[in-house]
């Protein structure tokens, strides 16, 4: 017991150096520019199981020549049962459905790969003084407590050099509680899988957005496809490896004229949380996960009408019309744009936020809704006239090829696979 204590302490190091961003060195390929030549990295299948507070969705892809092809995939609700305080609890239960679950989608691995998010993450850019990686190592703990509101020991922590700051320099801090993720892992290996990467929501949005939408010129060629020969440092069972956007080095000083520092906010709607993340050029430069989401909004919507969860649920994914029922109308102008006011409230907050540390004041160029929330139908638009910005709806699903007859999701289900498509992009190696 003692060992697997000891090793779960090492591999659910939430390392931003080495399992969240990587390395430029370890830059796979995950563009849909540039062909994979025949003696390129090899692809170990991964199953992308993203556990969430609603809904379970996993995917498993495969290269197709410069981009990629949908394998398998499946989703399925969690039952409101297994949550407790945001999160899935151990039980006989939660390990039964999650091996049903995987047997169900077919998928090809055990091999999973897993994430987590919520309030109980914290995702910080933070400034020290200047020092090497190694002396950073050491006194991490001292420059955290200031920023991390738990106790230490009660959380995994970790850390990615940014760049410098003038006389400073820029770091990007992780934490997480460690109950969070014990037993998400727990119910995944007592369901027979075998956790190999472990990541944060808000990066495994940053991979699908670097592979599917480069955000510069610069993006778009920063992923060749070449041979590697160095060892995974991946702190899940050292088995894993990294294609998540490596942070931008050198300076750190902004210049809002630069091509490459076009500015994308991509907003993860879910049940229950929020997350957002801001990218600047090709660089992670602010997220936030918050505990907001849609589900008291369906709940109001199934009492107000007296509708199920499902039948809501395909409501809200069509525009009203005068064939609508009056009680969902009714709702839809009492309960579901109010909530699209609230969100649009909160992602004004974190541009302001994000705003306020740029040297020229910039805002994003464009904002990019995903998660079961962005299925609204019309959300986008409404959320850009409240923030009067351009927005739009993020489905990078629907961009993988199929198979001759090969059925995917559907473009109102495939807003909620993004950031299992995050995780499923951490195969190559």
């Amino acid at each position: 017991m003692n060992n697997d204590k000891n090793n779960d302490e090492k591999a659910c190091k939430l390392a931003s150096k080495s399992a969240i961003y990587g390395r430029y060195r370890n830059r796979k390929a995950i563009s849909r520019k540039v062909n994979m030549p025949l003696l390129g990295p090899k692809y170990k299948p991964i199953v992308g199981l993203d556990i969430g507070t609603a809904m379970v969705h996993a995917m498993e892809i495969r290269p197709s020549g410069a981009t990629w092809k949908l394998h398998k995939w499946h989703q399925a609700p969690l039952p409101p049962t297994f949550l407790g305080d945001g999160k899935i609890k151990k039980s006989d239960e939660a390990v039964q459905f999650i091996k049903n679950f995987h047997k169900e989608g077919k998928f090809s691995t055990n091999k999973v790969a897993l994430s987590v998010g919520g309030p109980s993450i914290i995702c910080k850019k933070i400034l020290v003084d200047k020092m090497t990686e190694m002396d950073l190592e050491d006194q991490i703990s001292l420059e955290a407590e200031e920023y991390i509101p738990f106790d230490l020991e009660e959380v995994f922590l970790d850390f990615q050099i940014l760049g410098d700051a003038d006389d400073k320099m820029a770091v990007l801090l992780t934490a997480c509680k460690k109950d969070f993720v014990n037993d998400k892992l727990e119910i995944c290996r007592q369901a027979g899988l075998a956790p190999t990467v472990l990541d944060l929501d808000v990066f495994c949005l940053a991979n699908a957005l670097s592979a599917f939408e480069p955000t510069s010129k610069a993006a778009k060629k920063s992923f060749p496809w070449k041979k590697n020969k160095q060892k995974s440092t991946s702190p899940i069972l050292n088995t894993a490896n990294i294609n998540h956007i490596p942070p931008a080095t050198g300076t750190n000083k902004q210049d809002s004229s630069k091509e490459t520092d076009r500015i994308i906010a991509v907003v993860n709607i879910g049940s229950q949380n929020m997350n957002t993340i801001i990218l600047v050029g090709n660089t992670i430069d602010y997220t936030r996960d918050l505990a907001f989401g849609a589900k008291s909004m369906i709940n109001d919507v199934m009492e107000q009408t007296g509708l199920s969860q499902d039948e809501t649920q395909k409501s809200l994914q069509h525009p009203p019309d005068q064939a609508t029922p009056a009680p969902l109308q009714d709702a839809w102008e009492t309960i579901v744009k109010p909530f699209e006011e609230k969100l649009a409230q909160q992602i004004r907050q974190s541009l302001d936020y994000f705003q306020s540390t740029r040297l020229h004041k910039e805002q994003p160029q464009q904002i990019l809704l995903c998660g079961g929330g962005a299925a609204i139908a019309g959300i986008h638009l409404r959320i850009g006239q409240f923030l009067n910005l351009p927005v739009e709806v993020f489905n990078p699903i629907l961009k993988l090829k199929r198979g001759l007859g090969q059925k995917g999701p559907v473009s109102e289900q495939a807003t909620g696979f993004t950031v299992s498509l995050g995780l499923a992009l951490r195969g190559v190696c």
